[in-house]
């Protein structure tokens, strides 16, 4: 787990640094062809603002880009894992199941009424293994 962490940093600091320099040479270009457009220049202080400013803004997209590398996969077969649904039919030895609007045959190792809760525990070809989804004290999943 620690190599992943240094890895997931290193890749932090050489995306920060790379899209930094790529979106400054960029920003750069638009800044000289603004001026020309408009006809006027700043001074030092008005451009050392306006590079900080896109320095900061560009800082910023950077981590969302990492942020969005690092989520959670809303897609295929590792998106819908952990996913919850309702049990819309039961015919032993499958249930049919709405999850994320659509409905999937699927397989549990308990037996299933519908209405019942359920949470995606696996996928095989197009059968979802699911288990009961059951509550705590609090009210939430456990």
């Amino acid at each position: 787990m620690l190599k992943l962490r240094r890895h997931s940093l290193l890749v932090l600091i050489v995306m920060l640094f790379t899209l930094t320099v790529v979106f400054m040479f960029d920003d750069v270009l638009f800044y000289l062809l603004f001026e020309r457009i408009l006809g006027f220049e700043l001074n030092l202080f008005g451009r050392s603002v306006v590079v900080a400013l896109l320095t900061l803004l560009n800082l910023w997209l950077a981590l969302l880009v990492v942020k969005s590398m690092n989520a959670k996969p809303e897609t295929g077969s590792e998106g819908m894992l952990g996913a919850t649904g309702t049990v819309k039919k039961v015919a032993p030895p499958f249930s049919w199941v709405m999850v994320r609007g659509e409905l999937w045959k699927a397989r549990a190792e308990e037996s299933l009424a519908v209405g019942d809760r359920v949470i995606v525990r696996d996928l095989q070809g197009l059968t979802l293994h699911v288990a009961r989804e059951h509550k705590n004290a609090d009210g939430e999943s456990a």
